[in-house]
């Protein structure tokens, strides 16, 4: 796993760069932009594995019923690969027409200037109605009362199972952990029963795991005046504590992203804290009884669940160029394009109308069970914390290592978390 943290270290140290320079582009991009090419529309985004075939699909049908092209361009397979082709195309006269970044990332780019405001297209456009999205999915994406993109797919954090361990372990399938003292009961009868080499695994690799266990715990990443950094107070210390313990318990392996799945699918692993994103990757690598569960939460913890994932932002420069991007972003998002996206991913339908119609995902999601979990947590949804100014990247990074130290053991909870902290403020000053 730590070779896995370095390379996500180069991979933000550069996305930091890109965003720096965003921040310093100057309004020459506007004049330098090209016509309108009154045809085509680039789209940039990333994640092949799940992104490549439903956007092709939709990209298709905007094609047949509109005649516009939408130019598909794969970055890479993060959101810092987005910003840092956004940045090159930027520099270089010629941004994309519309850019998918993390909702983590959309108060950047609007800091930066290189996001457009959407509201002079959804006023009026008859052939869009904003209703259709929910205050909570349309607050990941509004920064100073404005909206700047639409989110396209957001994501939970939930509890996969195998009930096929539970059943061997004694435990009832059908009562899933709650809490962090239930997983950890849980965990432990797995274990001790030899059902299991673990009992659970929580994708700590991931800084946006660890805010939705901190928020749930009643902690915050800042105040909410953002003159300090908080995340190393009691609430983030003991989401560490709870990891650590369970590690050091034998109850929860060390392992990153990749092997954390990896166990889980080949039956090492009985519970696993993931993305709700990964739902169609569950489903299709679990050769067993695979169920979901909500994020379990402290015995006295409130769900708070930053909603993970992506919107699409309009990055063109030229006001024409503007006008064809919105025309084909609404139909990403739109009831149909919420759909293809939906049942080719894990993501949550952005479009509350798409989700609700028997024309579209009404009767898919009922019966897929193993999405429900996420279903029910939209309401606990929350806006993923985004750092003010343009070094959130390198803060996570620091955050991310100070994770890993103290999981591992390398150091006290405290003291790690103390130390993110103190990069953290100094990143800030």
């Amino acid at each position: 796993m730590r070779t896995s943290l370095r390379r996500i270290g180069v991979t933000v140290a550069a996305a930091a760069a890109s965003i720096s320079l965003l921040a310093s582009c100057s309004a020459d991009t506007t004049a330098s932009a090209p016509d309108a090419a009154g045809d085509k529309v680039t789209l940039v985004y990333a994640f092949d594995g799940l992104f490549t075939k439903p956007f092709g699909e939709i990209a298709g049908s905007v094609k047949e019923r509109t005649g516009l092209t939408v130019d598909l361009q794969l970055a890479g397979n993060s959101y810092e690969d987005s910003l840092a082709r956004l940045q090159n195309d930027r520099t270089a006269g010629t941004p994309p027409d519309i850019t998918m970044i993390g909702l983590n990332q959309v108060r950047m780019l609007v800091e930066a200037g290189a996001a457009v405001p959407l509201g002079q297209f959804t006023s009026g456009d008859r052939e869009f109605d904003l209703r259709q999205y929910s205050d909570e999915m349309l607050d990941l994406t509004t920064v100073g009362g404005k909206l700047y993109g639409m989110p396209n797919a957001v994501s939970m954090l939930v509890m996969y199972y195998n009930a096929d361990l539970f059943t061997a372990a004694g435990l009832d399938p059908g009562k899933p952990p709650r809490t962090w003292d239930e997983v950890k009961t849980a965990a432990r009868a797995i274990v001790d029963s030899h059902t299991a080499k673990y009992g659970h695994w929580s994708d700590f690799e991931s800084v946006w795991s660890f805010e939705n266990f901190l928020r749930s715990n009643g902690g915050s990443m800042m105040n909410d005046a953002e003159t300090a950094v908080t995340f190393n107070k009691d609430p983030g210390v003991k989401v560490l504590e709870f990891w650590r313990g369970m590690v050091e318990a034998g109850l929860m392996p060390a392992y990153g992203t990749d092997d954390g799945r990896e166990a889980f699918f080949r039956g090492d692993v009985a519970m696993a804290i993931d993305s709700s994103a990964q739902v169609a990757n569950y489903e299709r690598t679990s050769g067993f009884d695979l169920r979901t569960a909500e994020l379990p939460i402290p015995t006295s913890g409130d769900r708070q669940a930053p909603g993970g994932g992506n919107a699409l932002v309009i990055t063109a420069t030229a006001p024409e160029r503007q006008k064809l991007a919105w025309k084909a972003l609404k139909a990403f998002v739109g009831p149909a394009g919420s759909t293809t996206t939906t049942k080719a991913t894990g993501y949550l339908p952005v479009n509350h109308y798409a989700a609700e119609s028997d024309e579209y995902l009404a009767k898919f999601l009922k019966s897929s069970p193993t999405r429900t979990a996420a279903l029910k947590q939209s309401t606990d949804l929350v806006r993923w914390f985004s750092w003010p100014g343009k070094r959130g990247p390198e803060i996570a990074k620091e955050l991310q290592n100070g994770i890993y130290r103290a999981v591992t053991g390398e150091k006290s909870p405290q003291d790690a978390l103390n130390e993110a902290a103190d990069a953290a403020k100094g990143l800030l000053s």
